[in-house]
């Protein structure tokens, strides 16, 4: 089976597609092309998973009739907005190769421009995001609630999965510690990922300031070093700024901490973060270490379906919210159900639909 990546910017989601694959196939030969830098300059490795790499140029229409003569694909798998990557293989590859286009940020949801990715292009992002959905062979999402998004405003595909952002077995700390250490008498929330100060989901300023000022010591390990937050916390005690880290070595600091936090601020992208399953959650469920979020809809089914964490009403006053758990209780089911939650425990469900795919075009 040979696979194409296509997208605009490197993604997590394709580094564990790849590994997925690798780990329970051998007969699979894997392509990646993006813009920009590769999964090793963004995450510090993955790039040894795949079999050929190209760097799509400032003219990908020109460049992608070459890559699927090189690479002679079954699939395409295209993700990462804008859209005009999954609407050009379409045109140029889809009467031959069937296209799989992955939701993991839906257009029709965002306020903002997609953060980290290239300039939007002078274009109808919602006329892209039709063509998108509606001309690919299969459609891959993040979670129930996102698939219902797109189903409510286009015609699914014949083929559609939900694939969470699950964690990478191989990436995860072996052990843990004892669920039933004792606490310290505060709540010892991490946080790690994306900052920003641009008003947005990840502007998380004055969330990280609430859990402090309610009781709540919060560490954060930003995926890139953002200035402000530096001297937000060199002024606000209780919040503690570490240096970025690889992220193998991150997953092990994890353990650590008492509770993971994925809240994020919804002021401009609320329709969108009710959606959204993020890295991040899973990382956290690897680790050991139990969800608290705030009232997104799909994380706050997931922690109560899964009984793996919190939802707060709000940052304000944390550790009210937490008094009455039972957290060795809470850490137990999570190391419990970690296993649940991996790429590889999960892979054999976009094989499948590779498969399937496949099949529909022969």
């Amino acid at each position: 089976m040979r696979v194409l990546y296509l997208q605009q910017q490197p993604c997590i989601r394709t580094l564990k597609y790849a590994a997925g694959l690798r780990a329970v196939r051998a007969d699979v030969t894997l392509g990646f092309a993006a813009r920009g830098k590769t999964l090793t300059e963004f995450y510090g490795y993955g790039d040894e998973l795949f079999d050929r790499w190209w760097a799509l140029g400032d003219d990908p229409a020109a460049d992608l009739p070459v890559i699927a003569e090189e690479f002679a694909p079954d699939l395409v798998h295209c993700h990462n907005l804008p859209d005009t990557l999954t609407v050009l293989a379409l045109d140029l590859l889809g009467g031959a190769v069937p296209v799989i286009h992955d939701v993991h940020d839906f257009q029709s949801l965002r306020a903002t421009p997609y953060e980290d990715g290239f300039p939007e292009p002078d274009a109808d992002l919602f006329a892209l995001e039709r063509r998108a959905v509606e001309g690919a062979d299969a459609l891959v999402t993040v979670s129930d609630e996102l698939l219902a998004e797109v189903e409510a405003r286009h015609t699914l595909p014949p083929r559609v999965r939900v694939f969470g952002n699950y964690v990478l077995a191989g990436t995860l700390p072996a052990t843990l510690p004892d669920p039933s250490r004792a606490a310290n008498g505060s709540a010892r929330i991490v946080y790690q990922g994306t900052l920003s100060t641009n008003g947005g989901h990840y502007d998380l300023r004055d969330i990280f300031c609430s859990l402090v000022a309610g009781g709540a010591s919060v560490d954060v390990y930003p995926a890139r070093e953002v200035g402000e937050y530096a001297a937000l916390a060199a002024s606000t005690p209780g919040l503690t700024l570490h240096a970025t880290l690889d992220p193998r070595d991150l997953l092990t600091e994890l353990t650590g901490y008492d509770y993971g936090w994925a809240g994020f601020n919804t002021s401009v992208n609320a329709a969108h973060l009710h959606t959204v399953l993020p890295n991040k959650a899973f990382e956290y469920l690897g680790c050991g270490l139990p969800i608290l979020t705030l009232d997104h809809r799909a994380l706050a089914r997931f922690v109560a379906e899964e009984g793996v964490g919190v939802r707060l009403p709000s940052a304000d006053g944390v550790m009210e919210g937490l008094r009455d758990l039972d957290l060795p209780a809470l850490r137990r089911r999570v190391a419990a159900a970690r296993d649940r939650f991996t790429v590889e425990g999960r892979i054999g469900q976009i094989v499948q639909l590779y498969e399937e795919v496949r099949r529909s075009r022969s």
